[in-house]
């Protein structure tokens, strides 16, 4: 981890010397995504070897959301993702690992639609990420190994996804709907 920070704040540094805000805004994005990736390969590897204390507590599924969409760092959310409260409800969970699903989900979401836009539906003690866009290719459970392939990302997302709901004892359920992705997280 210390090997793979250093040159990430080593080039933090030097792209503060640089005149072009564009370009130094750019770099300074790219050295927060390294960052963030590494900081969930962290987690990845805390999960997967059970190293780790859960920190539950109880949490509203709207606040986890929130928090969620927090962690995309996109500017106006709500271009992207429409929220659809039809019954709140209460969840025993870890915030930091349970914010990090929610995110991946969302994140994948909205990768993966056909117009950049998901829709996010909290009822009855599940939550649902929709977005149109083609069926999956493959059986869900071929996406929850670690670096499957895939176009857009690392291949570790639904990994991820899927590790943090075991903890949780939790599961995630996909049906494809009117050309529509529905993940269900019961």
């Amino acid at each position: 981890m210390h090997e793979l920070k250093t040159p990430i704040a080593k080039g933090r540094l030097v792209s503060e010397m640089l005149n072009d805000e564009k370009s130094k805004t750019r770099l300074h994005s790219i050295f927060e995504r390294l960052n963030l990736l590494i900081n969930e390969f962290a987690k990845i590897e805390k999960i997967t070897s059970k190293n780790f204390e859960l920190n539950l507590h109880f949490y509203k599924m709207s606040d986890l959301i929130e928090a969620s969409i927090d962690m995309l760092m996109i500017e106006h959310p709500a271009r992207l993702i429409e929220i659809k409260i039809e019954e709140d409800y209460q969840l025993n969970v870890d915030f930091e690992l349970f914010t990090l699903t929610i995110k991946n989900l969302l994140d994948n979401g909205i990768k993966y639609s056909c117009d950049n836009h998901i829709e996010v539906i909290i009822k009855e003690k599940k939550l649902c990420i929709i977005n149109k866009a083609e069926i999956l290719k493959e059986p869900l459970e071929n996406y929850f190994k670690p670096f499957h392939t895939s176009k857009k990302g690392l291949g570790l997302g639904l990994y991820i996804v899927k590790s943090i709901l075991d903890i949780h004892q939790m599961a995630l359920q996909y049906k494809y709907k009117n050309g529509k992705n529905i993940f269900i997280v019961k």
